[in-house]
Formats: structure tokens, C-alpha cells, sequence
């Protein structure tokens, strides 16, 4: 590497140690009024950057992978700012140089826990009988600012500095790194349940005024240890019941399970799940870490796992992140105008996922005009079908081969946030930019392929078995949006659906998800390790609007499957039979995820003990049929229809949107319709 790019990638690490130190320098410390824990819970670092001109304080931090809490929680800020200052002595240029802004930027941070503390000291002389709880807080930070921590007090405060002052984002496995702490005050008596129960519930409180919803705040319970034995322990059950009585959107609480959970854990999850908020996502470790070991992941590696700020997997500590995205279902519109898109009958406008978001105009980011063949003139499905995954493979090929070119750019010249690599282990002994030597996640998002394995099996039956209608007539019908055509219209939504337990259309899934696995992981890369397929499809809110009307029976702006999910209304024979048509496919071919969601009516899950008997057989059935990531939410679809004509009646009903929970008032009208259409009814 030439002298010119040493100082400037030496420049840009120190700027960003600069403006990060100037930020917190100028941020007034915040001593809540109530609970155990101080520090801020709305800065906006970014709006505050603004104002001195300079940005770069996050780096090429995407805040959906955690940080290393392990390393966090071992060192201490101080302990990372030694480390980091030691090693670069024994280094030169840009990894000296990188060291250095890691060693300013966790000196910066506890600076900012000494602030804290003086403001908790000076507070608490006149506080009255609020003074021994401030002296509290003061002496937690006073420790913090030159030590590591010692106590579960000390270890929950010090996540919540480095978790805000990160930016927030994904959080991982808590339990895993909170545990030896609480384990050790309980030997020592310096803790009760109780007690532990209200630090939890006071991180809860701050976690929710930061921010609800999509916020990426993900935690992972339970599941395996790196050697491969259970690793359920107290604080995995304190989470899961702190989430139960707190009543706010956030974190985000997912569990792992595996064939040797302990029952207990399996009865506890169920407790979460019944609450019915869309908690309580199940990941299976047996498919995941079996998935992992197919991209290389290294055993302890992959039983290490976690999710992301959604439903992705990364290692906990070890991965980062970076997300791509190639519609399988814009391209099968794509295949049937023979390389041009459909044109919808309105303008394709919509809001991300809330309300409150503005109104933007949508868009695919596929290439139009390669031409895979006139479907006017085939004779056959298998002709079609061949046509369409051309024309995938053909999208798949460009917008991968640009992702690759962006990773490796950013593997060069890219630099993380120093603050959030130095929890890197790795990162603190050799000084390279975390992307070098973490574990790469580079995810491939599928899109619908529910919805495109619907609008295939419907072209098989209707066009070419039963001959209904010929291809340019199915053609014509699609561009008047199904307009002056409803008898057509009828007879494709007649057609088998995916999560019915149907062969014929689940194989049609199978297939896809089987090529556009293989293409994934098999598509060179130029930094080595291969791309993690995911059936996954966040965009399903946007997907609607810029698929035009499909030949499953849908119309331009109907819902659209998200993930590895039946189209919603579509599943109507009972959760067993949607698991057991997603279990068709080779999930574990899907290393980044395999996604899907029962969102089950509270007339088949009551919220008593056979609701719960209910819930502990189904995660049961899916697990032996192989499931990888499952979400069970609960509600009752006429309170939802009731709360979008009164929304000011129901404030705090949560559902689940993706890999989140949110207030069912703050979200867009169309979202809210893709919610209460999901339901899955009593077969």
C-alpha cells in the first residue's frame, strides 16, 4: 500500500475519533429520574454532527450485526483504550493508525461514564430519599469510567453506554454474556431475582424510549454454547419474563432450541409466545448450524450464532453484515413481457412500514430488456419455466457481480467505526479493518418465492393443463390489472397455493429455493468466502406496489408472501399444513436464513394452558420436520379490523411486522391490511 493511502486511511481514522470525542464532550450527561441506570436514550448523533460540519462517526457501521459484548464486558472502555494503544506500538500506518482511533474513541467513552457519574454524585445531595439510589448510579459509573465491571448492575450499565453510543442496533446474545455476572452476585449475595428482574426492566425502559419498532434491537436466548452443550441459563429465563411484563414493542426477543432443550425452556417460550406480540421467534439450531457448516463456517463459530437486526444470521461477536436484495418474483414479471415490466394502473407509491414515514415513489433495482423468450408462443410450462429462471439467472448474475465489486471496495477502503470494531478481539490485535477479519454475512435476499411458486403452479394448471386461456390472453389479462377478466382471475386464484400442504405447488417452491440457493453460494466471489442465500423479503410492503398483477390471481397492490411465508389468506388448511409445505424445501441450503410466520387467530390459541399446549406442539412439529426460523404470532383479527377505525382505543396492541414487533396504530394502512390477512384460521 502506498505512503498516500496510509495517511489518508490514517486521516480518516482520526477524523472519525475526533468527531466522535467532540460529540460526547458536548452531550450533557442524563441522570433518569427513576430506575438504575443512567445515560442517554435520545441523542441524535448524526443531527449533532451536522452542526460541526463532519459525519463520519459511525464509519461503515450498519448497526445490524452486535458488537463483540463479550470483549465489552471483559475490558471495559479503559481496558480496550490499553489494549489498543499497546498493540499499535508494535504496528505502523493504517493499522497503527487504526488502533489509535479505537484507543481515543473508548477514552472519549469513558470520559463520558466519568460525566455521568459526577452528575449522578452531585445530584443525589439533594435529592433527598432519591440520594441512595443516585449514589448508586454513581458509583457504578465511577468504577465503569477505570474499570471493567464487576456486578450484574455494572455489566447492564456498561452495555447500555456502549449500545447507545454505538447508534443502537442488533444486540445478540445477552444472556450468554450477562449471566457470569449475575451468577457471581448471587454466590456473593449481592443480588436477588427481584433485583436482577428490576435492572432488566429499567434497560427495558431506556431500550423503548430510544426508539420502537424497526430498530434492530434483536435479542437471541438459549440455544448452544461453541462446544455444543445447552447454554439455557437464569438470565435467559429473567429475559423472557421482564419482556413478558414489560409492555413496550422493544428489544426484539428470539430463542433457540435444539433437540436437547430442557422442557422447561420449551414451557417458557410457549409463556412468551402466547402473549402473542410476535416474540419468541424460533431458530433450530440443528438446521442452522448444519446450514453454517455449508458456507465454512467453523463448528464453535456457527453454534455461536445469533440473528441480525431481523431474522438473518450472523456470529455473535465474530460477523458482519451486508445485504443484498434480487426480486425472484419482479423477475418472473420480467420472463412473462419477455425482459419488460408490466405497467401498473396507478402510481407505485407507498411508506416503508409506519404511517408517519413519508409517501416515496418505489422502483426495482433489476435490469430491464434482456430478452428470455416470448411467452405468448410457448407450448409448455417447462418452456415458461425455463424462460423465468433465465431471466432470474440473469438478474442474479448482474446485481451479484455488483455486490461482490462493493464488498471487495469496501474491504479496501472502507473503514468501521472505530468505536464498535475495538470490541473486535481481532481487530484489537492486529489493527485491520474489521471487514478483513470478521466473519462474512453477505446476504441474498429471494424475495417472494411463495408468491412466484403460486403465480407458476397457477400458469401450469390454467394455461398449459387445463387450457383455460392461451398465454397472450393470461398476458392481456395481467396488463388490465385483471380488469373485464374476473372469470380468469377466479380460476388462477383457484389454483393450489403454497402452505396448504400441497405437493404439487410446494415442489414448484422447492425448486426454486433449491437453484437459487446453488446459484447464490456457487456465484465466485472476489474476497473468498461465498454468499449466504436467504429466504427473507423485508421490501414485501414495496414489492406489492412494484409487482404489477401476478398470475396467481392477485391484483397490482394486493399483499405479496413475505419471506419463505404463504401469501397472506392464502393458507387455509391449519399452521401444521403451512409447516409442512415450508419444510419441503431445502432449508438448510439457505445459510443466511430461512425464514417464515404463523400468525395464528386466538380462537385456535386461547390464552390459558391449552393455548400453550397448543404452541409447544406446533414448535414441536416444526422442529421434527425441520424448520429453521419460526414466528407465532397471536390476535384476534376483528380487534385489529376494529383498531384501524378506532385507533385511538388501542394504543399498546403490538404485532408483528418482520423481524419486529410493532404498535399496530403506527403502521401504514397497507401494512395494517398485510397483518390481518395473514391470520390463519382453524382448518
Amino acid at each position: 500500500m502506498s505512503t498516500d493511502a496510509i495517511s489518508e486511511r490514517a486521516a480518516k481514522a482520526a477524523k472519525i475519533a475526533a468527531s466522535f470525542a467532540t460529540i460526547l464532550q458536548s452531550t450533557e450527561p442524563v441522570v433518569h429520574r427513576t430506575g438504575l441506570l443512567a445515560g442517554p436514550v435520545g441523542l441524535n448523533f448524526q443531527k449533532a454532527l451536522e452542526k460541526l460540519g463532519d459525519w463520519p462517526w459511525l464509519g461503515d457501521d450498519n448497526l445490524h450485526f452486535p458488537m463483540n459484548i463479550a470483549t465489552l464486558l471483559k475490558l471495559g472502555f479503559s481496558g480496550i483504550e490499553t489494549t489498543a494503544r499497546s498493540n499499535a506500538k508494535k504496528l505502523s500506518g493504517d493499522q497503527a493508525a487504526y488502533l489509535l482511533a479505537i484507543a481515543d474513541t473508548h477514552k472519549a467513552a469513558g470520559l463520558f461514564i466519568a460525566a455521568h457519574a459526577q452528575a449522578a454524585e452531585s445530584a443525589a445531595g439533594s435529592a433527598g430519599a432519591d440520594a441512595v439510589r443516585l449514589k448508586r448510579i454513581a458509583g457504578s459509573c465511577f468504577n465503569l469510567a477505570q474499570r471493567p465491571p464487576s456486578t450484574f448492575l455494572e455489566a447492564v450499565q456498561l452495555f447500555w453506554f456502549a449500545y447507545v453510543i454505538r447508534g443502537r442496533g442488533t444486540i445478540g446474545r445477552l444472556d450468554q454474556h450477562l449471566n457470569p455476572f449475575y451468577q457471581a452476585d448471587l454466590k456473593a449475595g449481592r443480588i436477588t431475582r427481584m433485583e436482577a428482574l428490576g435492572i432488566l426492566s429499567a434497560l427495558w425502559d431506556l431500550i423503548n424510549i430510544a426508539g420502537s419498532g424497526d430498530t434492530l434491537a434483536n435479542i437471541m436466548l438459549g440455544g448452544q454454547d461453541r462446544d455444543g452443550n445447552d447454554s439455557v441459563n437464569d438470565v435467559s429465563y429473567l429475559i423472557i419474563d421482564v419482556t413478558i411484563a414489560h409492555r413496550g414493542t422493544d428489544p426484539h426477543v428470539n430463542v433457540r432450541v435444539h433437540s436437547n432443550s430442557p422442557q422447561a425452556w420449551l414451557e417458557k417460550i410457549a409463556g412468551l409466545q402466547l402473549d402473542g406480540r410476535g416474540k419468541g421467534t424460533v431458530y433450530n439450531d440443528e438446521l442452522i448450524v448444519a446450514a453454517l457448516g455449508k458456507v465454512g463456517v467453523a463448528p464453535a463459530s456457527a453454534r455461536n450464532y445469533t440473528n441480525d437486526g431481523c431474522s438473518e444470521i450472523t456470529i455473535d461477536g465474530e460477523g458482519t453484515i451486508r445485504i443484498a436484495e434480487v426480486d425472484v418474483l419482479k423477475s418472473l414479471e420480467l420472463a412473462l413481457f419477455n425482459g419488460e415490466q408490466n405497467i401498473p394502473p396507478g402510481e407505485p407509491v407507498g411508506k416503508y412500514w409506519t404511517r408517519n414515514s413519508e409517501t416515496r415513489r418505489v422502483g426495482t433495482n433489476l435490469k430491464t430488456g434482456y430478452v428470455s423468450g416470448d411467452f405468448s408462443g410457448m407450448k409448455s410450462f417447462e418452456q415458461f419455466f425455463e424462460a423465468f429462471w433465465d431471466q432470474y439467472r440473469y438478474q442474479l448474475q448482474h446485481e451479484l457481480s455488483d455486490y461482490c465489486h462493493g464488498i471487495e471496495y469496501s474491504m479496501v477502503h472502507g473503514l468501521s467505526a472505530p468505536f464498535m470494531a475495538g470490541t473486535f478481539p481481532k481487530v484489537l490485535e492486529t489493527g485491520k479493518e474489521l471487514e478483513c477479519v470478521s466473519i462474512h454475512s453477505n446476504f441474498v435476499f429471494a424475495g417472494s418465492i411463495p408468491t412466484a411458486a403460486d403465480s407458476l403452479m397457477a400458469i401450469r394448471k390454467v394455461v398449459f393443463e387445463d387450457a383455460f386461456c392461451t398465454p397472450g390472453e393470461l398476458l392481456a389479462a395481467l396488463k388490465a390489472d385483471f380488469e373485464g377478466h374476473e372469470p380468469l382471475r377466479q380460476r388462477l386464484a383457484a389454483a393450489p397455493k403454497f402452505g396448504n400442504d400441497l405437493q404439487e405447488v410446494d415442489t414448484i417452491a422447492a425448486e426454486l429455493v433449491k437453484r437459487f440457493c446453488a446459484f447464490v453460494k456457487g456465484f465466485p466471489t472476489l474476497h473468498g468466502p461465498c454468499l449466504w442465500p436467504c429466504l427473507f423479503y423485508h421490501s414485501f410492503n414495496d414489492g406489492a406496489k412494484i409487482v404489477c398483477a401476478t398470475p396467481d390471481g392477485r391484483k397490482w397492490r394486493d399483499p405479496v408472501g413475505e419471506h419463505f411465508s404463504p401469501v397472506p389468506g392464502r393458507a387455509r388448511r391449519g399452521p401444521t399444513a403451512v409447516i409442512r409445505s415450508v419444510t419441503r424445501a431445502p432449508l438448510s441450503e439457505a445459510a443466511g436464513t430461512a425464514t417464515f410466520n404463523l400468525s395464528l387467530s386466538r380462537s385456535i390459541v386461547p390464552r390459558n394452558a391449552a393455548g400453550a399446549a397448543v404452541l409447544k406442539d406446533l414448535v414441536a412439529a416444526a422442529l421434527k420436520l425441520g424448520t429453521g426460523v419460526m414466528n407465532i404470532s397471536i390476535y384476534d383479527v376483528q380487534v385489529l379490523k376494529d383498531a384501524k377505525i378506532h385507533p385511538e382505543k388501542y394504543g399498546d396492541l403490538q404485532v408483528r411486522v418482520w423481524g419486529y414487533s410493532a404498535r399496530f396504530t403506527d403502521l401504514d394502512n397497507d401494512m395494517q391490511d398485510h397483518v390481518i390477512a395473514r391470520a390463519i384460521s382453524e382448518s
